[in-house]
């Protein structure tokens, strides 16, 4: 099966590449810089271009089944207002081509519209705020223009707090509360991949964090 993975270059993009291709997807990417794929950028299909291109979306899209989005924010402006548009762009090249499995990735503090945030949870925000601005900026940005689609059977990974460790294989998913404070970046990879064909978390945005 041929997936599409966007964000591919960055660190969570890059883990989840690896474990797709591990387990024989083939893969197509969207990057503007190829060469940060690294030892990756031989064993995949590359689209150079950029989320906010619409053509160069929609040349990433063809001939896929799923797509992963493990875009976040950079250091740039208006990381809200830009997130929106490619949220737009995405979905709008999606429905053009007849896919409808979209797993995106998101954040431990990015609230659905149905639900409010916890106490703790509350906390982590004002901390984010702070360190993770723009990241968090782009996952308000895009989330609600994801949530309102019924054609299309997204899932949002919201993730702990990120480690390099050697993952532990294992990893607890609640879409009530945080599970636990940290995640594998190797177990999210793994994560992100496995909703592709998993129908437990449609509709649904499942806190993760590594056992």
């Amino acid at each position: 099966m041929q997936i599409t993975i966007l964000g591919s270059t960055g660190q969570v993009g890059k883990a989840t590449l690896r474990e797709a291709l591990n387990l024989g997807y083939q893969v197509k990417v969207l990057v503007r810089s190829p060469d940060k794929l690294g030892d990756l950028k031989e064993k995949v299909i590359i689209v150079k271009g950029d989320l906010m291109d619409a053509l160069s979306v929609e040349k990433s899209l063809e001939g896929s089944k799923a797509v992963i989005n493990a875009a976040g924010g950079v250091r740039e402006p208006d990381q809200y207002k830009k997130f929106q548009q490619i949220g737009k762009i995405l979905i709008e090249k999606m429905k053009q081509q007849g896919i409808t499995r979209l797993v995106n990735i998101s954040g431990a503090v990015t609230n659905l519209s149905t639900e409010k945030l916890d106490f703790k949870r509350k906390f982590m925000k004002v901390f984010v705020s702070l360190f993770y601005n723009r990241m968090k900026q782009a996952q308000e940005g895009i989330m609600p223009i994801i949530e309102k689609e019924n054609d299309i059977s997204w899932t949002f990974v919201r993730a702990a707090m990120i480690s390099n460790k050697t993952g532990t294989g294992k990893v607890l998913a609640d879409d009530k509360k945080m599970p636990g404070t940290t995640i594998m970046l190797e177990d999210l990879g793994k994560f992100m991949v496995e909703q592709i064909t998993s129908t437990e978390w449609i509709k649904k945005a499942p806190l993760v964090a590594s056992k």
